[in-house]
């Protein structure tokens, strides 16, 4: 037989029953409270913040996911797929992201990438894709959060500082004058010419060409067009050098340089002899030059059959038969092999 509570028992009872009422309801309102607060700080985020389940089905996103990346409200995104939104996520991108997200949930942790995607108004941008998962206190995974963070502006500041560098690069190697290169590109690649020829077993050629009476030429017809006629000169050489392996420098004020591989000593000096003369018939007055009245360059050509790694023995025996073209008469090649 059941025992009648008294009136005084009910009482207390009712009591408690109200209290434990009323504490429930405070919780309630409290996550209540925490989820709106939770959203609207997901939504003041300009950063796209989105959560999946384990299922891949979206849950929850902000204001930045849906308008931003999607353009639909979050009410047409929560309880769907990336593959139930083919109107703003096309088929072959649902692949990509899902494959994407297989291999975090198969690997629990974090995941980072970069994607272009195109955006609700029409404009693809750059975005990195931080994701981690989701776990519970037994570490099953329960889904994915992601973040993305635009990253367009800083992809094209790295792409023009990647040219704006490129173009102090070509500038630190290349004459100011001519646009050849430089002293200091020659040095560079002397060394590597050196080390192709001989792993090919090519001859190596370094040929130092000099305008004949430029001081005279300077003293009477003045420097600016002195600096003309190196200009010309240097076209005229490049006009000649057909193979990307030959290489024009400029090695300082009238004195130019070429490294260049040939099979044979005739064609190594053909080639000198055809720029020396494609020289001479730009008919350039020099009425100071000897008795030819007009530029023209000397040239002394090392043949280098047996290749050396000294470079400054290469470049002394160049210059040392420029020398004998110029004191036998100027407008002349010299070469000899090494």
């Amino acid at each position: 037989m059941t025992n009648k509570l008294s009136y005084e028992e009910l009482e207390k009872k009712v009591k408690y029953l109200e209290k434990k009422s009323a504490l429930v309801d405070t919780l309630q309102n409290k996550v209540n409270s925490d989820k709106l607060f939770l959203q609207k700080m997901l939504d003041t985020m300009t950063n796209p913040v989105f959560y999946k389940d384990i299922n891949g089905i979206y849950q929850n996103c902000n204001d930045a996911f849906s308008k931003t990346i999607l353009g639909i409200p979050k009410e047409d995104i929560s309880g769907k797929s990336l593959f139930d939104l083919p109107s703003v996520i096309p088929n072959e991108l649902a692949k990509l992201y899902h494959q994407k997200d297989k291999v975090l949930f198969n690997n629990p942790g974090t995941q980072t990438y970069e994607g272009k995607v195109l955006c609700a108004d029409g404009v693809s941008r750059i975005f990195l894709f931080n994701k981690a998962t989701v776990e519970d206190e037994q570490s099953s995974v329960l889904g994915i959060i992601g973040v993305m963070l635009d990253i367009t502006l800083l992809k094209e500041n790295e792409l023009k500082l990647d040219e704006k560098n490129k173009e102090l690069e070509t500038l630190s190697y290349t004459d100011p004058l001519t646009g050849l290169l430089n002293r200091r590109k020659f040095d560079e690649l002397f060394i590597q010419r050196i080390r192709i020829s001989k792993r090919y077993k090519y001859i190596l050629n370094f040929a130092i060409m000099d305008v004949d009476n430029f001081k005279l030429y300077n003293d009477n017809y003045g420097h600016y067009e002195g600096d003309n006629v190196l200009k010309r000169i240097s076209s005229a050489i490049n006009k000649r050098l057909l193979r990307p392996d030959d290489y024009l420098f400029r090695l300082g004020g009238e004195e130019f340089g070429l490294l260049y591989h040939t099979t044979d000593e005739e064609s190594s000096l053909q080639l000198i002899e055809n720029i020396r003369s494609d020289v001479e018939n730009l008919d350039i007055e020099h009425i100071d030059n000897n008795d030819f009245s007009k530029v023209t360059i000397s040239v002394g050509v090392a043949i280098v059959e047996n290749i050396i790694d000294d470079t400054r023995n290469i470049y002394e025996k160049a210059d040392s038969l420029l020398y004998q073209a110029k004191k036998t008469g100027r407008n002349k090649v010299v070469g000899e092999l090494m």
